[in-house]
Parts: C-alpha cells; structure tokens; sequence
C-alpha cells in the first residue's frame, strides 16, 4: 500500500462513504460490526493479519486500514463559487490531532469548507483523518500560497473575516456572526500572524474564567464555531 492511508473505523468508513477508498484491509478475527459491514458494501475489503496492520499504521488502527484514492483540493476562486457562508481558515496550525479536531467542528457546524496556507500547516495525514473522525472527507478543502491574501480576496467575494485572538477588542457575542463569516484561527502558541490578523475585519476573544491563560487551537474553534449557529438559530427563533 502507498502512503496515502487512512484508518480507525469511522475516518475508514466516512472516508469510503465519499467515494476515497481505493481498498481496504481489516483485521482477520474482527468481532462483527455494522461500520466494517457498510464498507464492504462501499469498496474492496480484504482480511489480512492484525501484525500487517500494525506495520501500516502509526495509531491505534481499531482493526482496519485503507488506502485512499488521490484527494482534490478547491481553489479559492472555485470554493468562493459554492456560495459559502461560514468558512473556516487555519493559520500555521501544525499540529495534526489540531487539525483534524477543527475540522471536525467545522463540518459539524456547517462550514462550508477550510481554507489552508500551503505552507506551516499540517498535512491532511491519516492521524488528522482519524481526528477529524472521518469529518475531513465531507468538508470542501482549499489550499492557498498565502494567507493573507487570500483574506483580502474573501472580503472582496462578501465575507466578513474575523481573527480569533486572546488578546482580541471584541467578545463572540459582541460581532453580528450571522453574517457571511470566515474565521481565522492561528496555530498552536503562535497565533493568527500578524499580517493575517491586520487584514481580518475584528479580532475576537474567548473569556477566560480560569488560571489558564487559553484553550488550545481546537477547543477555541470549536466554542467560536458554535457561537455561530448560536446566533443564526436564535435570529431564526
């Protein structure tokens, strides 16, 4: 098998259920389950020891592996043409359990895609599909040479970028996020950039109630991801 692997049985199976499994490899002697079931019916299976798996795999595995077919990148222009209304746009996030973990969020929220820098960023790796659940392979991936001047151009399409920043003038609930919203969340230590949080609309805090001083790059996204739909479904209500 090629580097390109996935595997924990619901990142394998949602990676299947969009169509990215070129094959996968489950463990001989698996106890039955509907996950393992549903991806036979969605792309080869083949039963091989637990030992070969082991080799593949750089977690825990839960007793099944895939190699996943070549992944497609959006360009900006080409995921601004979707219509999006939430985006979310990671900045030097480098740490791969962040990055499935936001992703995740994003998805579950509704986001309509990611927007990554190509370069300081972590890989789309299998330990960031794991994290993310599987959640990856349904959310819209975009790739850019830069960030900031791919804030620029979202501005220019209609979107409002805000920059989570603990050092932030404005609290979630402060900024009308029911509009057309990107945002922006800076990688592990280092923050959104400064260029980056130059050009965002706001710069938007958490409040901290605690002795430590913030929430790790995934937790942040998550609680802002959230304030989001709060606002839209309360402005429905």
């Amino acid at each position: 098998m090629e580097r390109d692997l996935v595997y924990g049985r619901n990142a394998v199976l949602e990676a299947a259920r969009a169509g990215r499994v070129k094959r996968a490899l489950v463990a001989e002697g698996l106890d039955p389950d509907p996950r393992v079931a549903e991806l036979a019916r969605l792309a080869p299976v083949e039963r091989v020891p637990a030992a070969r798996l082991a080799a593949l795999a750089s977690g825990v595995h839960q007793g099944v592996v895939a190699e996943l077919k070549p992944r497609s990148f959006l360009s900006l222009r080409e995921l601004l043409e979707t219509g999006p209304d939430l985006l979310v746009a990671l900045d030097g996030v480098e740490d791969p359990q962040n990055l499935g973990a936001i992703l995740r969020s994003a998805e579950v929220a509704g986001a309509g895609g990611a927007i990554f820098p190509e370069r300081r960023s972590a890989p789309l790796s299998a330990a960031a599909i794991k994290a993310s659940a599987g959640a990856s392979e349904h959310l819209p991936l975009c790739r850019v040479p830069g960030l900031a001047a791919a804030i620029t151009e979202l501005k220019r399409s209609g979107l409002w970028c805000v920059a989570l920043d603990p050092e932030g003038e404005l609290l979630p609930w402060e900024f009308d996020l029911r509009q057309p919203v990107c945002l922006v969340v800076g990688g592990e230590g280092t923050g959104v950039h400064r260029l980056v949080r130059e050009r965002c609309d706001a710069r938007l805090r958490l409040p901290m109630a605690g002795k430590v001083a913030s929430l790790n790059a995934s937790a942040a996204a998550s609680s802002l991801l959230y304030e989001v739909n709060r606002q839209r479904l309360t402005s429905r209500a």
